[in-house]
Parts: C-alpha cells; sequence; structure tokens
C-alpha cells in the first residue's frame, strides 16, 4: 500500500498484519512495516499507539521524542521506541527510514533491557549487522508478498533486537572474553558436583579473576558463586523430584560440604525444606 500522508513521498510503501492467536501468545510478531520517504516539515505527535517501532534511519536526520527524552537520530542509526509513551517525530529537511511496529509477550522485556544497556533508544549499530539484514528480511517478505512465517518472522525480531543489546556500549566484550565465559559456564555445568573457586574459573577462562566476575555477571545477570548455587539447586531440585535418594546423598551429589549448608541453602531458595519440596512435588504427580 503507498501511503497518501502529508509530507510523505507517493513511493513510499507499507504493509499490515494481523497476528494470529498463537503468536500474539507466544511470538514477537509484526503489525506494520514500510519504507518511507519523508519531505521536509514531516511532524508526527501520538500519545499512543500499541506497539514498539523500530526504525532504521537511511537517509537525513530526525528528532525523536520519547518518555520526556528528545534525541536527533541521523543517517546509519537504529532507534526503539515505546509508542505506549507519548512519542514523536520530526524533520526540518526530510528524512528516509524503514520502520517496523511489533509487538509480543516479551516485547516489553527487551525494551526494558535494550534501553537500560544504552541508556537511549537511538543506536549505533553497523548496517550489515543482523539487526538491519533481519529488519529487511521482514519488509522484503511483504514487500514480495510472500507467505508469512510467524515463527520465522519471530525469530528475526528476537535477532534484531539481540543485535542491538549486544551491540551496546560495555556489552560487546572481546570475543575471547565472552567465549571464557561460556567455557566456564560448561565447566560449572560439568563439575557444579565439586569445589570451584573463582580461581578456578578464571583460570579456565583465561581471564584475570576481577574481569571474570565482572564480564560473567553482565553475561550471565549474577556472579559466578551464585550461577554455582543455582547449578547445584537445579540438579538437587531434580534428584529430589526422580530419586528416592536420600537428602544427605543428594547433598552430596551435587556438591555441598554437608546436609546443613545443602538444607540451609535450599531453603533460602525455594522457601522449603528439600523433604517438603520432594513431598509437593509428589502429591502434584500423583493428583
Amino acid at each position: 500500500m503507498h501511503s497518501s500522508e502529508k509530507h510523505v513521498t507517493p513511493d513510499s510503501d507499507y504493509f499490515i498484519y494481523e497476528p494470529s492467536t498463537l503468536a500474539r501468545d507466544v511470538y514477537l510478531y509484526p503489525l506494520s512495516t514500510g519504507h518511507f520517504r519523508y519531505t521536509g516539515g514531516y511532524r508526527n505527535q501520538r500519545r499512543s499507539f500499541d506497539s514498539f517501532e523500530l526504525f532504521y534511519v537511511e537517509e537525513g536526520s530526525v528528532e525523536l521524542k520519547n518518555r520526556s527524552r528528545t534525541l536527533t537520530a541521523c543517517a546509519g542509526q537504529f532507534v526503539l521506541l515505546d509508542c505506549y509513551s507519548p512519542h514523536s517525530y520530526y524533520s526540518k529537511e526530510g528524512w528516509t527510514c524503514y520502520w517496523l511496529h511489533f509487538d509480543g509477550q516479551v516485547a516489553r522485556a527487551f525494551y526494558r533491557r535494550i534501553i537500560e544497556a544504552w541508556d537511549s533508544f537511538r543506536f549505533d549499530l553497523d548496517q550489515y549487522s543482523p539487526a538491519y539484514m533481519n529488519l529487511m528480511n521482514i519488509y522484503e517478505l511483504f514487500r514480495r508478498s510472500r507467505p508469512v512465517d510467524e515463527a520465522g518472522i519471530s525469530s528475526n525480531i528476537t535477532s534484531i533486537l539481540n543485535a542491538i543489546l549486544s551491540g551496546a556500549p560495555g556489552i560487546g566484550e572481546p570475543v575471547p572474553a565472552r567465549e571464557g565465559v561460556a567455557s566456564a559456564v560448561a565447566y560449572i555445568n560439568e563439575r557444579f558436583r565439586y569445589p570451584i573457586s573463582l580461581q578456578d574459573l578464571a583460570d579456565h577462562a583465561a581471564i584475570s579473576p576481577y574481569y571474570f566476575t565482572r564480564i560473567f555477571r553482565r553475561e550471565t545477570g549474577v556472579t559466578p558463586h551464585q550461577y554455582l548455587v543455582n547449578a547445584r539447586l537445579s540438579n538437587a531440585k531434580f534428584l529430589l523430584r526422580t530419586t528416592e535418594d536420600s537428602i544427605k546423598d543428594i547433598a552430596i551429589q551435587t556438591g555441598w560440604g554437608s546436609e546443613s549448608t545443602f538444607c540451609s541453602a535450599f531453603r533460602k531458595n525455594a522457601g522449603v525444606t528439600p523433604t517438603m519440596y520432594r513431598r509437593s512435588r509428589l502429591y502434584d504427580e500423583e493428583s
């Protein structure tokens, strides 16, 4: 469809999509997408528009306001707006952009993490990043009237948001460091039954303990120690649900120094003792 909006050139096109119930329940889904050329003087101001909107500014510049914050986006930059909140855009000279309105169960969680990581709703990314390529894939799918694969489009949108999030200043650690964290995570999951120190993990990742702790938390959301505790507790819960092993044996199998230490940590995490947890899961299965 071609736009008849004032200050939007006639060759600008857009496409509307009505997602299925399944998509609304479990996917990130598109609502509309387009490629617009705006002439100078274009202004749009809304109190609310039920979606999130992603721009890639192809040419020119635009002044954007969202949540009482104003920024200018120029060619080569991305923008992510929370359109549920008041927002506006204005360009004195004109601009061209690809845009996508989308939503979904995890859209707001993605939005919050991205804005927190960048401290901005404007992003500098390589034009050939996954964000750009996947935005083009979605637009071209509709432009060419191809069959819509909602799971595939959800994957495209997820890739866009992941690319923006991972490209935030301080998030995109050097590849060796990120690989070191991934290797340490695998090491914990393999050897959680045995004593593991921070130095052990840092040595395994070939990173200093201080730097390792910082990037581990940035990559996983928790400290190395908490990740180890969580791994031990998750495995203990599995054994409590699926075996008749004693609490003491499970404590030993999952790396705790003593039954009392295990029970204390378990109760702090689950809110109940290991025995109460086992009984509640047994009753759930029998009912």
